[in-house]
């Protein structure tokens, strides 16, 4: 964990972490996802921030025929993993103090969202496959529905790929409003604003720009993250959220 990288947007009584590879990967595919070892990196991570791994919802995401990647789970404290080994979502919110959530992320922008005045938290996973599919819009309305005021929360989104590095060789949406001026086609490739793109989607759901924090860190290019794009495709880091 690298301390000037973490979120300072958040009052104190909520605990925002994310690791980093001298934390050990918290997610690995090739040798099982809730392989001992690895849950022994989650659990010291968690640790180090003062919360037992027992009373943290592990977040799994689904690339496959299941996944939709706009589904929102509320979360409680028998959704642990004192409980449960995971929860399959691509957004995990809870009004409950003391439950936490714990994200595997490699270049994917994995974001947090706090109400302060009504104690709400949700962490989403909002690589391209998430803001393709709506899961931005989907959020701010469900927080809405749920009694926030949009303009009470804060929004922070973590290390990860940022548009100098971050390509694809296909992208079929550059014709679509909400991406333009969110990505850049040269030498072939599309580099995609992802950050950019996300934020632009928060402000227009209702929370306000100054409200929103972006991480400059860019994990493709910074040799203390796993970078899936960049090869690692064993590693992955943790964002850790709870509020006290």
């Amino acid at each position: 964990m690298i301390l000037t990288d973490q979120a300072t947007c958040f009052p104190s009584n909520v605990v925002v972490a994310f690791s980093s590879k001298d934390d050990g990967t918290v997610l690995d595919r090739a040798v099982g996802i809730h392989n001992p070892s690895i849950v022994t990196n989650r659990t010291k991570f968690c640790d180090s921030q003062g919360v037992s791994y027992g009373d943290v919802a592990y977040q799994r995401i689904i690339y496959d025929e299941r996944g939709t990647y706009n589904l929102i789970a509320e979360i409680d404290s028998r959704s642990t993993t004192a409980f449960t080994s995971e929860i399959m979502a691509d957004a995990l919110f809870t009004r409950k103090k003391h439950v936490g959530i714990l994200l595997p992320v490699g270049d994917c922008v994995a974001t947090v969202m706090y109400d302060e005045k009504k104690q709400f938290l949700a962490v989403a996973h909002l690589g391209r496959h998430s803001s393709l599919a709506g899961l931005i819009p989907k959020l701010t309305r469900y927080f809405t529905e749920m009694g926030s005021n949009l303009r009470d929360v804060t929004v922070w989104m973590s290390p990860s790929a940022q548009k100098d590095s971050y390509a694809l060789e296909f992208f079929t949406h550059e014709n679509e409003p909400e991406w333009q001026g969110f990505y850049e086609y040269r030498d072939g490739v599309y580099y995609l604003d992802m950050q950019g793109h996300n934020k632009q989607q928060f402000i227009e759901g209702g929370i306000p720009s100054s409200h929103i924090f972006i991480s400059p860190v860019n994990t493709m290019r910074n040799e203390h993250y796993f970078s899936h794009a960049g090869g690692d495709k064993t590693g992955r880091m943790a964002l850790l959220a709870m509020m006290r």
